[in-house]
């Protein structure tokens, strides 16, 4: 296993001058389509215990542990960097009942068996080269039948993120490395591999990866362009709401919604 010491320190450095992305016209679409998902995926939040794996999104991103906490769920959420921690705190300061945000690795989840009704990470796992440890530490966690929603790059991204990640990486210019993409069935073996029932292939953020780096990295320069970003992203946002086969295809992120089976359950 990697040094978590090592890990942090790689984050903290990154997070701490990192802007907020969150006002960003391509933040706003990934947001969305989060959004779209997890009403597909789950339904109503009301009542549910729901833990977040990295508080990335919640410090300089989509936000998206606050929209659930909207819907009624009680959230929990972690992160590796401190200071990611600690700018998603000051984002939910406001959150009333507050959220429960710790630093902690997603290898070694502290928390009790069975603990959480949802367990939903979207592009964390792949950071990690002990990511197997990661899904079978989320079992652990999760109550008999909960859910876990698991996302990751997708490797055959027909938009070719992979590899304009690959080029940024080798220029190290590349702020979210190291990253591992995954085929579809690679991602299914090892969701299964640690004991759940995939219940259904989905993915979101079907717009191509060029698009979403420039509009964050003009972002990032106080350039806005943000009705030029708009009109790009349209015909994109329009497909993947009205049609999730688009998303599940074309999506950046590839996605395994699945169970934790009850004791008894029949085994298919």
């Amino acid at each position: 296993m990697g040094c978590p010491c090592t890990q942090r320190e790689h984050w903290d450095r990154v997070a701490e001058c990192f802007p907020d992305l969150f006002p960003a016209v391509s933040t706003q679409y990934y947001r969305r389509a989060e959004i779209a998902l997890l009403q597909r995926a789950v339904g109503s939040f009301r009542g549910l215990r729901v833990l977040k794996l990295d508080l990335w999104n919640e410090a300089v991103n989509t936000r998206i542990l606050h929209w659930m906490q909207a819907q009624g769920a009680e959230v929990y959420g972690l992160d590796v960097s401190t200071v990611t921690v600690q700018r998603a705190r000051r984002n939910a300061s406001l959150a009333s009942p507050p959220m429960h945000l710790v630093q902690a690795d997603i290898r070694a989840l502290p928390f009790q068996p069975e603990s959480f009704d949802l367990v939903y990470t979207m592009g964390t796992i792949e950071h990690v080269p002990e990511y197997q440890a990661a899904v079978a530490d989320i079992r652990r966690v999760l109550r008999p039948g909960g859910r876990a929603i698991i996302g990751v790059p997708h490797l055959w991204d027909p938009f070719l993120r992979p590899v304009i990640v690959w080029a940024l990486e080798l220029f190290d210019h590349y702020p979210y490395s190291p990253e591992k993409a995954f085929s579809w069935p690679e991602l299914r073996c090892v969701v299964e591999a640690a004991g759940f029932d995939v219940e259904q292939r989905a993915g979101i953020l079907a717009l191509p990866g060029i698009i979403r780096m420039a509009d964050t990295f003009l972002f990032r320069r106080g350039i806005r362009l943000d009705g030029v970003f708009a009109l790009v992203q349209w015909p994109f946002g329009q497909l993947e709401r009205h049609w999730p086969w688009f998303g599940r295809h074309f999506g950046y992120l590839t996605v395994a919604v699945a169970r934790k089976p009850a004791p008894g359950a029949a085994v298919p």
